[in-house]
């Protein structure tokens, strides 16, 4: 029987991103964000305003995780909150002045990050790692 932990897929891509989230929780300690709290700023910085239902889609969390997210983040004055004018139910979520203020700070990181994560990759696997992560992406 194959060792499932090193044959299977899923699992070798789970251990994977728990590696890489645990490098970007690492690099971000020092502004005060998470990897997941960066990445849902990041989502907001980029898209403006928009609902827990949005943010949920573009980052691939579940929707009561976002929502705990921007709960941390809105009490951390690093995004704003309104009711949505159309739904009552719903809330719209834009950055808050502090979080504007680490935009370059966020970008900076992720970006020293990237690069690590591509340095010893040659080109033709990037390009081949992206197409995969598209396909990723689109899975339910």
């Amino acid at each position: 029987m194959d060792d499932l932990l090193s044959g299977c897929l899923a699992f070798r891509l789970g251990s994977a991103f728990r590696r890489v989230d645990r490098l970007l929780n690492r690099t971000l300690a020092p502004i005060g964000l998470s990897h997941a709290h960066a990445q849902v700023l990041s989502c907001l910085l980029a898209g403006g305003e928009l609902r827990v239902t949005d943010i949920a889609h573009r980052t691939g969390f579940e929707q009561s995780t976002v929502s705990r997210l921007a709960q941390e983040l809105a009490r951390r004055k690093l995004l704003r909150r309104r009711k949505h004018p159309d739904d009552g139910r719903a809330s719209l979520y834009r950055p808050g002045v502090r979080a504007e203020g680490l935009r370059d700070e966020i970008h900076a990181i992720l970006q020293k990050t990237e690069e690590r994560l591509r340095r010893d990759l040659p080109r033709g696997d990037l390009e081949g790692f992206r197409k995969i992560i598209r396909f990723m992406e689109q899975l339910p």
